[in-house]
């Protein structure tokens, strides 16, 4: 879904690296560090290394809540972690724009819709969220020339 690295001085984000800030920014920028792993995909003898490089580049602060014995730690992005995630939003933006002039006019419309990127698209058609009412939809309909 991302770029395969991110280049920032000397700094080198990896795939999983990547996944796993994306991931804490669909999930609102902060979760449980051990339900992380389930939503990310990997297991946690994998996943604690990068934590730990990802804290060491601040660009994650885990922060342990709870009692003395069995606390638990919440993993939160830093400012740092949001722009290279704009950054990394704003690259795979131009390169779908650049790349989408070669497809077919049926392609290209399905993909210039607001459902291709709409932010609520995993809610969409429950409780107040849906086709019929979408605003943004509805323009890009009163727009379009079939």
């Amino acid at each position: 879904m991302a770029a395969q690295e991110y280049n920032e001085e000397s700094d080198v984000l990896t795939e999983v690296e990547i996944q796993i800030l994306q991931g804490l920014e669909r999930l609102g920028g902060s979760y449980q560090q051990r339900n992380l792993w389930k939503y990310i995909g990997i297991d946690s003898k994998t996943g604690l290394p990068i934590l730990a490089r990802l804290e060491k580049r601040g660009l994650i602060v885990r922060e342990r809540v709870g009692g003395n014995k069995r606390g638990m730690y919440i993993i939160r992005l830093t400012d740092k972690a949001y722009k290279i995630l704009s950054k990394i939003h704003e690259e795979a933006v131009e390169t779908f724009v650049l790349n989408i002039d070669a497809l077919p006019d049926e392609m290209r419309l399905l993909l210039t819709s607001p459902c291709t990127f709409c932010p609520y698209s995993d809610k969409c058609g429950v409780g107040f969220i849906a086709p019929h009412s979408c605003e943004l939809l509805a323009r890009w309909v009163r727009q379009v020339d079939i």
